[in-house]
């Protein structure tokens, strides 16, 4: 398998000790889960690393040890793909976590829109991102240095960074199957999710859920927002309803699960670990809402904070 040859390369960068052969299976096993998950992918990506053009971002990555600027095309675009939460987006351009980026108003009925968009909004952005999902190897050594599997340690943490930061942790050996790029302009904030193996575009996490109208925040609000969300160690519903909350606002939890196409029993114990960390908060027993004041102070408390 293609993907798999390159990321084994890619583990060349990780601490010797800790690539063995069950490290290896536990990433052709990762792999596999990754090659059988359902995506409709929105969009291609070929990436300027320092000037050079490069089709795979993961041989960037392997080649490339410093990152000063890099820019990012999007070509052949899904045109009956779930855009919902995303911004299309022609091209981004990055140095020192500033930029550029080119968006438009797309028009799912004309491809010619994407590439010859008559009008395309040119915007100064602050450009952050984090891993959104890993693979980092970990030997039968260390592995065996613990009594259960719910024992071992998180091998990676991450955080909201700068991408010449975010570039040096995978080049410390964290093999990255997703990246959530944030882009800050002085009003809204919106995420664009890369599928580094693939090099592709992939639907945000709510994609299936109609786009409703926004709660209000205040741009500290979405870095706060996003600070957590990358830091969070929890399941995948509870940050599909962490975010849910944070994009619509007051919101009852029969919505929450009807709008997320799940059982309201479970909707509510995954709350209940939101609620557990004091980031949402109950209203009459009914409503549930974002504790934007503990977002503040738990951002202020992680790394670069």
């Amino acid at each position: 398998m293609e993907e798999l040859e390159r990321v084994k390369k890619f583990l060349e960068l990780a601490p010797e000790s800790e690539v063995d052969e069950y490290a290896l299976n536990n990433l052709k096993n990762r792999l596999y889960r990754w090659k059988n998950a359902e995506i409709e992918y929105l969009a291609d990506i070929e990436y300027y690393i320092n000037g050079k053009r490069y089709d795979r971002l993961l041989d960037a990555f392997y080649e490339v040890e410093d990152l000063k600027k890099v820019k990012i095309k999007f070509l052949k675009p899904n045109i009956d793909g779930p855009w919902n939460f995303s911004k299309p987006t022609k091209e981004i351009k990055e140095k020192e976590g500033k930029g550029i980026c080119k968006t438009f108003d797309y028009d799912p009925t004309s491809f010619d829109s994407w590439i010859t968009a008559d009008y395309c909004e040119l915007d100064k952005v602050m450009i952050r991102a984090f891993i959104s999902d890993f693979f980092v190897p970990i030997s039968i050594q260390t592995k065996s240095q613990y009594h259960r599997a719910e024992e071992v340690p998180r091998q990676y943490d991450p955080h909201l960074k700068k991408l010449r930061e975010l570039w040096s942790d995978i080049r410390d050996g964290v093999v990255p199957f997703g990246i959530r790029l944030s882009l800050y302009t002085k009003n809204e904030r919106y995420p664009l999710i890369i599928d580094p193996i693939k090099d592709k575009v992939k639907p945000h996490p709510l994609s299936s859920v109609n786009k409703l109208e926004s709660a209000e925040r205040e741009p500290i609000d979405y870095m706060n927002f996003d600070k957590i969300l990358a830091w969070m160690d929890f399941p995948d519903l509870v940050k599909k309803i962490f975010e849910f909350l944070f994009e619509t606002g007051k919101t009852p939890v029969y919505d929450i699960a009807g709008r997320l196409n799940t059982d309201q029993t479970v909707t509510k114990n995954n709350l209940k670990t939101l609620e557990k960390e004091k980031l949402v908060e109950k209203k009459k027993d009914v409503h549930y809402k974002v504790n934007t004041e503990m977002l503040a102070k738990k951002a202020k408390e992680l790394p670069g904070g």
